[in-house]
């Protein structure tokens, strides 16, 4: 949606994951890359989640704790994308905006790292019920 109100179709976004790996070829490609930037983001999806419920098992805290881990989390998983993966990616650096870096860090904090922390909370409680 962020990216909608700025013109971004889902195409266009899905392929702007898969040139991570593909580089700007990715954006010819039509839905073959979007598909593949759709694997990649459900691929680094799960294994964050995954990542999550393990350390969760460990840290009781995790799952007591959700609103405020799931926001940590978020934080941690977009600074692990913009510092680490995006640098290691084909994606070539452009000038960051502050509009943008707001926008992903609620979508991170909120989408994702609130939403994997519920998920896991429930499973492990499940588990132990």
């Amino acid at each position: 949606m962020f990216y909608g109100l700025q013109g971004a179709t889902p195409l266009r976004i899905l392929q702007g994951i898969a040139s991570g790996v593909l580089d700007r070829a990715s954006f010819q490609m039509g839905l073959a890359s979007a598909a593949l930037g759709a694997f990649f983001h459900f691929f680094i999806s799960v294994c964050a989640a995954a990542i999550y419920y393990l350390v969760s098992l460990r840290l009781s805290f995790l799952t007591r704790r959700v609103a405020l881990s799931g926001a940590i989390f978020g934080v941690l998983m977009f600074l692990a994308m913009h510092f680490i993966v995006v640098p290691l990616s084909a994606i070539k650096p452009a000038p960051v905006k502050m509009s943008s870096v707001i926008g992903e860090l609620c979508s991170h904090v909120f989408l994702f790292g609130m939403v994997i922390a519920y998920a896991v909370s429930r499973a492990v409680k499940r588990r132990y019920d």
